[in-house]
């Protein structure tokens, strides 16, 4: 799957095409799932190299200043999902703010 990737951007879509033009059903969750596990393989230290993903889509890469960049994007994607989930969940009135005396162990 390494070779659809590439060291040059490309987007998903173009993978998913020249997998298919070889036989390969490349579905999204397969994608996905192919990323994730390829970039466990790396925090293993398994494989030199790490499958980042940005504005031009994915590549393969070994340069840690680029596989920094797509981590600091994948952290301030997740971050703004806990915010938006966080605003959802009051809207709702499903989160009650809590103060806690942790000494005297009551409810403030």
């Amino acid at each position: 799957m390494e070779r659809y990737i590439g060291s040059d951007w490309k987007t998903k879509n173009q993978i998913i095409i020249e997998a298919y033009k070889d036989g390969i059903n490349l579905h999204e969750r397969v994608w996905r799932k192919f990323v994730e596990d390829y970039n466990k393989k790396y925090w293993r230290h398994e494989v030199d190299t790490y499958i980042v993903h940005g504005r031009k889509g994915y590549k393969l890469t070994s340069d840690k200043d680029e596989i920094v960049a797509s981590i600091k994007d994948s952290k301030k994607r997740a971050l703004n999902l806990l915010w938006k989930h966080s605003q959802t969940m009051k809207a709702l009135g499903r989160v009650d703010n809590i103060k806690m005396d942790l000494e005297e162990l009551e409810i403030i």
